[in-house]
């Protein structure tokens, strides 16, 4: 179900701006989500480290990626796509995990 990716430590994972549909879970080291206005200026928006889900909302919406995502050290991260999730029963435990912090993303923005 998941793809096991490493990425070196200053490796973009995600970068703001472009596509994708896949999910990330951080099996090993840390992650930092920031975003760059027009200027270039980084805000930082968060860090995350083992066992953090990021860009699940990908799972449903195909807007562009609002921030992007860099290794700040040596990681592991496990990504699932939007492919491999839609085939997945209804009632699997990653399916509701999911569900759930796609539900509490969407009302963080209400």
């Amino acid at each position: 179900m998941f793809v096991i990716k490493e990425y070196r430590k200053g490796k973009k994972i995600v970068r703001q701006g472009t596509h994708g549909t896949s999910a990330f879970l951080i099996k090993k080291g840390k992650v930092e989500v920031y975003r760059e206005d027009a200027d270039g200026n980084k805000k930082v928006l968060a860090q995350l480290k083992e066992n953090d889900l990021f860009r699940e909302m990908a799972m449903i919406s195909a807007e562009t990626r609002s921030a992007s995502v860099i290794a700040l050290e040596d990681c592991e991260v496990a990504v699932l796509t939007r492919e491999k999730f839609l085939a997945l029963p209804d009632t699997s435990p990653a399916v509701v995990r999911l569900q759930t912090i796609m539900k509490e993303r969407l009302n963080e923005g209400k």
